[in-house]
């Protein structure tokens, strides 16, 4: 493609962009000092470490949430297990747009099932 080319889009004409090297063969990118990239990777740090730190609210971190107790979770799935009870009509609508996120969820209980050779295998729950 020569300098001024063009090429058919779908809503009209498009110039078609050339890489830097093809119009000057003399260029040459500017490479950082090990100080320069010392110095980005250093701000860099800073600045994650503000973001991705513990949460603090009115002058304190929140504690880590514990997990669920077992029981508690048996007990949900207990009673949601069966939705044809009338209490849950309007609950169905619900679930059906939530079985989007069931090859995930199959994904996740094959991650976490225990491998033939390992007698049990100890999961975070929530």
């Amino acid at each position: 493609m020569a300098g001024g080319s063009t090429l058919k889009g779908g809503r009209g004409k498009v110039k078609a962009v050339e890489p830097i090297s093809a119009v000057d063969p003399q260029y040459v990118p500017d490479v950082p000092s090990a100080s320069e990239i010392e110095r980005k990777a250093q701000e860099w740090r800073k600045l994650n470490s503000k973001r991705y730190d513990t949460k603090r609210r009115m002058g304190f971190a929140e504690q880590e949430k514990s997990d669920m107790p077992p029981e508690h979770l048996r007990k949900i799935i207990k009673d949601h297990g069966d939705m044809s009870a009338r209490k849950y009509r309007h609950d169905k609508r619900v679930y059906l747009g939530a079985l989007k996120y069931v090859p995930h969820a199959v994904l996740k209980l094959l991650e976490n099932m225990p491998m033939p050779w390992e007698q049990v295998r100890e999961v975070p729950v929530l």
